[in-house]
């Protein structure tokens, strides 16, 4: 299964690529919106799309909103400091995507990349 993590705090994002990289997903790093949509837009679509909801350049709704454009049933997996956002994000994508309050457990990550 691949995974795309767009996530600017670096630390965070090759944690996370280096763990699930080790229990066998494929993993993909962006660093920004305007990275991710760009990485997008090349093609080879992941299976989930693991995005930070606050992001430099484009946030991780318009992140979403757009890799649903290519890929419909996309998984979505929006991850959050900002707890307000969560009724936002519900609302903007169709179907709803998963959301996260950081900070994440990786268990929790694991079990919804399960559900896929």
């Amino acid at each position: 299964m691949t995974v795309l993590i767009v996530e600017d705090d670096a630390r965070t994002a090759r944690t996370l690529a280096k763990m699930l990289g080790e229990d066998g997903f494929e993993v993909e790093l962006a660093f920004d919106g305007a990275g991710a949509i760009a990485r997008l837009g090349r093609g080879g679509i992941p299976d989930v799309l693991v995005v930070d909801y606050r992001l430099p350049h484009v946030d991780g709704l318009a992140v979403a909103a757009y890799a649903r454009s290519l890929r419909p049933d996309l998984r979505v997996i929006v991850l959050t400091s900002y707890p307000e956002v969560v009724a936002q994000a519900k609302s903007t994508l169709n179907p709803p995507a998963a959301i996260f309050t950081k900070p994440l457990t990786y268990a929790d990550l694991t079990a919804e990349l399960s559900r896929v």
